[in-house]
């Protein structure tokens, strides 16, 4: 679920850069066709870029972590070996489960407002009455403006007989292109991402290039000169209250449309600056990207117990020190649920998904499995008692019942159990009881 919300931010990180980018620089040219393509590039774009790293480093700094431990429950120390038996006591507050929540009745809200919509367009149709003008089949309905949706153009009744037949080729022009198809893709995005205010931006910009094209369309077409049809337009009295849904004649990019049409057409040259694009997507992949750890088989680890010194030295994270953790031991936080105050039984460290785990002394995996509140876990006995627990581990390099070295890579940083972002929660236990993991730290 937190993976999702990040996902989700990402996305809108990506798409609200890319639509900056196209309102500073692009928006300016009279390259319709470009501009159309270039923006509905942009939700394809945005939903694929953050899949080549599904979690932002930087991110994750800031991620919001309480972990909690009661110890309501002893540990035996007659079983802890034979079975590590673990008591349901790691406890967060699950922000992110409120927050998704809310998400999803947000998306709930806009997906149904859009159904209703297209249902309401299906009854009009039924509603109307077909007729011809000018050898085009329109709807004569009870409407306040002319509009199209799709193949069908609906006409207000008293303007049926006597529609202007530049309007209907305006219309007509929607139609081919397919604009209708766009709207479509535009709103099912804004019900994915209806948090992102940029959003509504990019939906009004959308519009206004397709009505850029259709009015280049009558113009060329209809072969009419530019100050009739500009008349025509002045003429029509903008939409109120238009739904995004529907191509209107008279929209409220009006003032933009005729600016569009008495502007200077851009020059052909200037085409090779949408070039500059590819490498610009080749850059937000990159910054994406994360190198993937190679697997080592577990079939391949050491199998033989080796008998030394078992305390454990090492830190447990790789390539990470001291200043990436992010809560110590016996911090004292007040638990959510059950209102009481506990210490926090060992150390987390803030990781990117994936990072390597590695064992901080040579022992014997006991356990290395999913356990509930604390995700996948493993725990680690060693000489002279001592014991180690890693949690809310992604996935696992070794299996219950393997003898590991110390700095023998065990398992990966993940997001499991009740964490609340990317972290190891990492103990040193001997002879049942919780100790100060820095105390021994010393590699």
């Amino acid at each position: 679920m937190n993976s999702i919300l990040v996902y989700l931010f990402q996305v809108s990180l990506v798409f609200g850069s890319f639509y900056l980018l196209y309102r500073w620089f692009f928006s300016r040219f009279t390259f319709h066709r470009f501009n159309r393509t270039l923006l509905l590039a942009l939700i394809p774009l945005s939903l694929l870029i953050p899949f080549s790293n599904l979690l932002f480093p930087e991110i994750q700094l800031f991620a919001l972590e309480i972990p909690l431990f009661d110890d309501f429950t002893t540990y035996s120390e007659t079983s802890a070996v034979a079975t590590a038996s673990i008591s349901t006591n790691h406890q967060t507050i699950d922000y992110s489960f409120w927050i998704f929540s809310v998400y999803l009745v947000g998306v709930a809200c806009f997906l149904i407002r859009f159904i209703q919509t297209t249902y309401q367009i299906f009854r009009l149709k039924n509603q109307s009455e077909k007729v011809s003008s000018n050898n085009t089949t329109i709807y004569s309905a009870n409407v306040s403006e002319v509009f199209s949706y799709f193949h069908w153009i609906f006409v207000p009744t008293s303007k049926a007989a006597s529609i202007d037949q530049c309007i209907l080729t305006h219309e007509k022009a929607h139609i081919s292109k397919l604009h209708s198809v766009d709207v479509v893709c535009t709103e099912v995005f804004i019900a994915l991402c209806w948090f992102n205010p940029l959003a509504y931006l990019y939906r009004k910009s959308l519009k206004s290039i397709h009505e850029f094209q259709a009015d280049a369309f009558v113009l060329a077409e209809q072969k009419v000169k530019k100050s009739s049809y500009l008349t025509l337009l002045l003429g029509s009295l903008e939409t109120q209250d238009a739904n995004p849904a529907y191509n209107y004649f008279s929209q409220p990019t009006l003032k933009k449309r005729i600016e569009m049409i008495t502007k200077s057409q851009s020059k052909n040259n200037l085409k090779f600056t949408y070039l500059l694009l590819i490498p610009v997507i080749g850059l937000a992949f990159m910054a994406f990207k994360s190198t993937e750890e190679v697997i080592i088989p577990v079939e391949t680890l050491p199998t033989a117990i080796v008998k030394e010194n078992g305390t454990p030295t090492l830190f447990p994270v790789q390539n990470k020190t001291e200043r990436h953790i992010s809560s110590k031991f016996g911090a004292v936080r007040k638990h959510p649920k059950l209102k009481s105050s506990t210490a926090h039984g060992g150390i987390d460290i803030k990781a990117a998904t994936g990072t390597p785990i590695v064992a901080t002394a040579d022992g014997t995996i006991v356990k290395a499995k999913d356990e509930g509140n604390w995700g996948n876990l493993i725990v680690i006995s060693h000489a002279d008692g001592f014991e180690t627990w890693y949690a809310h581990l992604k996935g696992f390099n070794t299996k219950t019942g393997a003898s590991v070295k110390k700095g023998a890579i065990i398992g990966y940083v993940g997001n499991t159990g009740l964490s609340t972002a990317p972290h190891l929660h990492y103990e040193v236990r001997q002879h049942g009881k919780r100790l100060d993991p820095m105390n021994y730290i010393t590699e």
